[in-house]
């Protein structure tokens, strides 16, 4: 997978989420609390801004978590956010460094999940393939594979097919005074149903250092369909989409798609 040039500013990264206000977390722990799972796989943990809920659950509910993701930097401030978690809590993750494409280990998952849009990053059918492989490799018989994902947004591709002009989207200020502001231009390559958004950070720290980079994110769009048949070809069986994390069924008028299925 691709690493953006934000993840190599953890604050950076989780000054910008937490504008979002992403409420998925309930979505997942409920999830977590009807599977029973012993062992979870959570797919680019990042930060680890849902790792850590789901450590806690994990002491409560007797699971276990692994937290996977490719950048060192990201995973040290998930390591940070856990230091300041109780024992049992910490004693419940182990956090791993490497691509879902190609990780490997012994342990087999009860559930493992692909959240926050992670899987737009895998930009090719090899790089998707091989991912889906690998999950239904360390995934239980009958476990749980879940994959959060952005519904196509079809004005946005429509525009986006001729380019959208850089535009300010973001501004943010954190309650120590750190200051992000981020511009985007948009581009929409319909032949590899990829959108690439050319994003440019300009961040002042409490500090008032000043950083400017430019961030790149190309992400693959992905059609209800053949969702479904990268499901097939790897082996898994598949349930009826989500369309929002209050469990709603996937409709014309979903922002999300959130797709369950097991192995």
């Amino acid at each position: 997978m691709a690493v953006e040039e934000i993840y190599r500013y953890p604050a950076d990264y989780d000054l910008e989420v937490e504008s979002r206000a992403v409420n998925d977390i309930p979505f997942w722990l409920d999830l977590l609390r009807r599977e029973h799972p012993a062992h979870v796989l959570e797919i680019g943990c990042g930060t680890g801004r849902l790792t850590v809920p789901l450590a806690r659950e994990g002491v409560a509910s007797n699971f276990l978590v692994v937290g996977l993701d490719v950048e060192s930097a990201m995973l040290a401030r998930a390591q940070e956010r856990l230091s300041i978690e109780p024992a049992d809590v910490r004693d419940t993750v182990r956090l791993i460094q490497a691509d879902i494409c190609s990780f490997t280990c012994k342990e087999r998952f009860d559930v493992i999940l692909m959240p926050y849009g992670v899987a737009h990053h895998l930009t090719d059918l090899a790089a998707q393939i091989a991912a889906w492989e690998n999950v239904h490799t360390h995934l239980v018989r009958g476990g749980l594979f879940v994959v959060d994902l952005v519904a196509p947004d079809f004005q946005l591709l429509a525009q986006a097919l001729h380019g959208v002009p850089r535009a300010t989207d973001l501004d943010v200020r954190a309650n120590d005074g750190r200051h992000l502001q981020r511009s985007a231009a948009v581009s929409y390559a319909s032949a590899c149903q990829t959108v690439t958004y050319d994003y440019l950070y300009d961040v002042v720290d409490a500090d008032g250092t000043r950083r400017h980079y430019q961030s790149p994110f190309t992400m693959h769009v992905y059609y209800p369909h053949e969702l479904e048949l990268l499901f097939r070809l790897t082996g898994f069986r598949y349930e009826p989409f989500i369309g929002s994390y209050t469990g709603k069924p996937f409709t014309n008028a979903s922002h999300l798609m959130i797709a369950l299925a097991r192995s």
